[in-house]
């Protein structure tokens, strides 16, 4: 394996891309199929990170059914936002039902009490205009847009898209466009109402992160976790590329991840302490001797530089014949994550069959992987809380709370993807 930068020399510590394959050799005599866990580790700084300022857009649903706890915790969650701020940091604050109002302009988070005031004003009203109130959150954002700010539109909603632009395919290209100009979205859907489609499409289109929140008191401690993510991303716009070699084929990217228009895999933001895991399947031929399997390109844009930084990797295994394969242990960390993705698979199909009202084949579906789980995976903190929440699903679809359970299972197969902490 090899590191090396090919873009602009940078003065800080690199990514690190980790090969750890399934079984540490492959065959010189027949051909083979061999899963590897690609782990992009994002650098630790060395002194105390020096983050780029926030440039922030948050939008907020005060559509009628946000009446009681929901706007109360929203009003509490975009405060704490504020609060957070340095004075190098710009908000703004979006308020929408049927009609829009801009709570706060962008501003720099210098004098916080009038900003927290604003936000203490905003009351419940009206229907749902869900794409012009993230337009005018982008429009602020983009005011004062700059390659050196990460930059970043919030949107909060537990209804669906009612008024004004309701497609989700024109919506979710509309949040890519802005992301191409490097304005990122995150959305948060609070409650049973909203639809987890159109909301994870924005956040997978925008470049931003996507929550599930069940209950409206969860509200701070997301906003919490989302800006500390923020506060701690070193890197946007994060691709990588694999360039199989010697006849070897890419059979699967069990992750199930979008791709750029260059065919090279989006991944998410590199941020401090959380890796990035991709589990690629190769299909290889009968390979005599040691050589280049695969070589993998990840790229990004990193605020605190110029131009798109680009580092290479290089996998090679050792060859042996094929009967000493047997002698080689499983690596235990790639059958973990191979079990979480396939369960992430698992409820991509249960939502097929609860979409189809067949909600005893998504049981099925959601058993059959529980039951693989416990035969094949190794029995790690990690995969026994995996096989709980298979079976809290599986019982809430046996109650009926269908609803809840899609959203459930969304959520649950996009954080398993994207390599983020349930």
């Amino acid at each position: 394996m090899t590191n090396a930068p090919t873009s602009h020399p940078l003065p800080h510590s690199l990514p690190q891309i980790e090969f750890l394959p399934l079984q540490p050799a492959i065959a010189s005599d027949q051909p083979t199929t061999l899963d590897v866990l690609v782990k992009i580790v994002p650098p630790v700084p060395e002194t105390q990170l020096q983050r780029p300022p926030l440039n922030l857009g948050l939008v907020i649903d005060r559509s009628g059914s946000m009446a009681g706890s929901k706007i109360e915790y929203a009003r509490q969650a975009a405060s704490y936002a504020v609060q957070q701020l340095l004075p190098t940091d710009r908000v703004s604050i979006i308020a929408f039902d049927d009609q829009i109002e801009t709570v706060v302009p962008s501003t720099p988070a210098l004098e916080k009490s009038p900003i927290l005031q604003a936000i203490h004003r905003i009351r419940e009203r009206g229907s749902t205009a869900l794409h012009a109130g993230w337009v005018e959150g982008g429009v602020q954002v983009g005011h004062h847009l700059r390659s050196d700010r990460l930059n970043r539109v919030l949107l909060l909603s537990d209804g669906l898209a009612n008024v004004g632009e309701t497609n989700p395919d024109v919506i979710a290209n509309d949040v890519h466009g802005l992301a191409q100009r490097g304005i990122s979205t995150t959305t948060l859907g609070v409650g049973n109402d909203y639809s987890e489609d159109l909301l994870e499409a924005m956040a997978r289109s925008g470049d931003g992160n996507f929550y599930h929140i069940e209950s409206p008191q969860q509200l701070p401690a997301i906003f919490q976790a989302e800006l500390q993510g923020l506060m701690a991303t070193l890197g946007q716009q994060v691709s990588l590329g694999i360039e199989p070699q010697s006849g070897v084929v890419v059979a699967d990217v069990l992750n199930d991840l979008d791709k750029t228009s260059y065919g090279r895999l989006k991944l998410p933001n590199l941020v401090v302490g959380n890796p990035i895991l991709v589990v690629v399947r190769l299909k290889l031929p009968a390979i005599h001797q040691a050589t280049d399997l695969c070589h993998f390109r990840l790229a990004w844009n990193d605020p605190n530089q110029l131009g798109r930084q680009v580092l290479r990797a290089t996998l090679q295994l050792p060859v042996v014949p094929a009967a000493q394969l047997a002698d080689f242990p499983l690596h235990p960390e790639v059958q973990q994550q191979i079990a979480l993705l396939m369960a992430a698979r698992a409820r991509a199909e249960a939502i097929h069959h609860l979409d189809q009202g067949d909600s005893i084949g998504a049981r099925q579906r959601l058993m059959a992987v529980h039951d693989l789980m416990l035969s094949a995976a190794p029995a790690t903190p990690v995969t026994q809380m995996e096989l709980q929440r298979l079976a809290e699903l599986n019982q809430d679809i046996e109650l009926g709370e269908l609803g809840i359970s899609r959203k459930k299972a969304r959520f649950q197969s996009y954080n398993l993807r994207r390599s983020r902490p349930q």
